[in-house]
């Protein structure tokens, strides 16, 4: 090994802080990665990012001295806030003992509350007339402090009017896409019935009964609307993006001071004006669904065409709004204005614009409203599972619709074609920070990828390799001949050796990658295979996000440096050198998966269910919540 290789490694490893996939060094750690973090990317760097050995400077005409290497800085592996490790949970706080039995009928329903709830060791879970008690931590909470007195009555034990607005306000759960049923809103509204009637007015256990009942129906709508109805690891165990948060029993102490239950549920549903143009969506598809649906429509259809099935296409395209004139039903001709709807009809659903009817675009047309309800009730869930804001200025990628958008200040301000992942290495969700640029990336193969790609090829003939510039290390860092090694007695329990890609026109992250370090080792980055850009479907990859135009992004992230023109960053790219350039301000990236949006023109878009994501969503917020089962999805 030279002196060159070895010194910076010797400090890396003196310091402790040497990440082990530094070049020449990375097959162990590679074979310490799971099969998901090691595949990722087709074009995937190997693990994660080595510490800076040496200064770098962002021009390029300063930069003659510095190392053939520039190695990548040693940045956190996630954007998400950890707690101190030596942290331990704090012991709750000791309950307020329960009020005397004695006394008025609130210090009575106050007992019977207390004696519920405050029992030791604290329970887990507890049941009030057979139904679970489903947000046990903040309803203890609540009473706590207010030492157990009922919340939704009356001194003389009858129903406040926040008991009515509360059961209004669940009503209203249809319209962002939860269902009314799940907050036991019919049995309530018996019992507020019987209590306004007289019916158990005096009798505290009956009454604490329904004051527990209405508080633990306001905490679980309260945290739906936050938080969504599960947690999303429930269907995406590798979710990682900080879910909104309240102290929910500070929450709704607020909402009875104030008089405003319904108002302070309304508020913790999501801001984003995605959330709302959705939600919005759900109420015009569900009306459409009242009045009897739209009709199904057969054959391949073009201009010129006439009938019944013109007829059908009218109609069918009138109610999604996608034909926009009176009685579509009465004209049965494939005019100018219904080949405007249906390429209007394509766009939205990530087609091939042509104007015609067939195929993948009949397909799209024949699937029941049900289903496109059902679709969007599915994506107002993954809504509530995001942070309130996601900055002025942030990276959307939306895996199902192969696009990313630059969004600074709410409006876009650059859009993007990407490949995404394939099936067998998906792209995950997530949120990161992207923090630097390499521009002439080398490419350190990942084991998975070594293994199961690049060895058949070495054991095909052990120059395979030579010819896409891939060099090839042992374990010690030193490069072998491939032709010294018997590569028929290599398998993936004995491969020791390290594949890197020498930077250039031909490798497999072309001229620029963007780094959001993440545990995943997914990023952004060209490509040199350009034509599967002309794909509407883009499931390429091994998991990281190839873009169509990574020098207008370069550009747009370095603006605001004058030695980075657009020829500086084109030459860079180029230059066969590689080179590392820290943005001057980190950009939060945002790797998102929606088969139901609405995009800046105001269109509902859908797009197929790539990784099958959709199906275990709807399990398991319906079905196995007892609920109807799928229309279809």
């Amino acid at each position: 090994m030279s002196k060159r290789i070895f010194f910076p490694l010797l400090v890396c490893l003196l310091s402790g802080a040497c990440a082990l996939d530094a070049p020449l060094v990375s097959a162990q750690a590679a074979a310490g990665q799971s099969p998901e973090t090691a595949g990722r990317a087709a074009d995937s760097a190997g693990p994660a990012p080595a510490p800076v050995l040496a200064s770098l400077r962002a021009d390029p005409a300063q930069d003659q001295d510095a190392r053939e290497d520039d190695v990548e800085p040693d940045l956190p592996a996630s954007s998400q806030e950890e707690s101190p490790a030596a942290a331990v949970p704090a012991a709750p706080p000791p309950l307020p003992p329960c009020p005397a039995s004695a006394g008025g009928l609130e210090n009575r329903v106050a007992g019977q509350i207390c004696q519920r709830i405050r029992i030791e060791p604290r329970p887990t879970q507890i049941s009030v007339q057979n139904h679970a008690v489903r947000q046990l931590e903040y309803l203890v909470s609540f009473y706590a402090q207010r030492d157990y007195r009922p919340a939704w009555l009356s001194a003389a034990g009858s129903p406040s009017p926040a008991a009515d607005e509360l059961l209004k306000a669940v009503g209203e759960a249809d319209r962002e896409g939860l269902r009314a049923a799940d907050y036991d809103r019919g049995h309530l509204q018996k019992l507020l019935a019987a209590l306004q009637q007289g019916g158990g007015a005096a009798d505290p256990e009956r009454l604490a009964d329904f004051d527990l009942l209405l508080t633990d129906t306001f905490l679980t709508y309260a945290n739906h609307l936050l938080a969504g109805r599960l947690p999303p690891r429930k269907v995406d165990p590798e979710w990682a993006i900080k879910p909104r948060s309240r102290d929910l029993a500070e929450v709704l102490r607020e909402a009875l001071a104030d008089g405003k239950v319904a108002e302070s549920l309304r508020a913790l549903t999501p801001k984003g004006k995605g959330y709302t143009q959705l939600r919005e969506v759900l109420q015009r598809y569900r009306k459409v669904e009242q009045d009897g649906g739209w009709p199904m429509v057969s054959g391949a259809l073009g201009p010129g065409a006439q009938g019944v099935q013109v007829r059908n296409l009218r109609v069918r395209l009138q109610a999604s709004g996608d034909l926009t004139e009176g009685d579509a039903g009465k004209n049965p001709v494939y005019d100018k204005a219904v080949a405007d709807a249906v390429r209007r009809f394509q766009k939205r659903h990530g087609l091939a614009e042509t104007g015609t009817v067939s195929g993948s675009t009949l397909t799209a047309l024949n699937v029941p409203v049900s289903k496109r309800i059902r679709q969007v009730e599915l994506n107002l869930e993954r809504w509530r599972w995001l942070p309130d804001e996601f900055g002025s200025r942030y990276i959307l990628v939306n895996i199902p619709s192969f696009k990313m958008n630059v969004i600074e200040n709410g409006k876009r301000v650059m859009e993007a074609k990407v490949v995404v992942g394939r099936q067998e290495r998906q792209t995950p969700t997530f949120t990161a920070k992207m923090a630097y640029l390499v521009m002439s990336p080398k490419w350190y193969v990942p084991r998975s990828i070594a293994v199961k790609d690049k060895l058949p090829q070495l054991k095909r003939n052990p120059y395979a390799l030579a010819r896409q510039n891939i060099r090839i290390y042992n374990s010690s860092g030193q490069q072998i001949n491939p032709g010294a090694i018997n590569w028929k007695a290599v398998g993936e329990g004995n491969f020791n050796y390290q594949l890197r890609q020498d930077a250039g026109p031909r490798n497999a992250l072309g001229g620029i990658k963007f780094m959001f370090p993440n545990p995943y080792n997914v990023y952004l980055h060209d490509t040199p295979t350009r034509g599967l850009f002309s794909q509407n479907q883009r499931t390429f990859s091994s998991g990281c996000i190839r873009i169509s135009n990574p020098v207008e992004l370069a550009e747009y992230l370095l603006k605001h440096d004058p030695k980075w023109s657009r020829q500086a960053i084109q030459a860079a790219a180029a230059s066969g050198k590689q080179r590392v350039v820290n943005l001057p301000q980190q950009v939060p990236v945002f790797l998102l998966y929606w088969t139901a949006w609405v995009d800046e023109d105001g269109l509902a878009n859908f797009r197929d269910d790539i990784y099958s994501r959709d199906k275990p969503l709807v399990r398991a917020l319906y079905q196995e919540a007892g609920g109807p089962s799928s229309k279809g999805a």
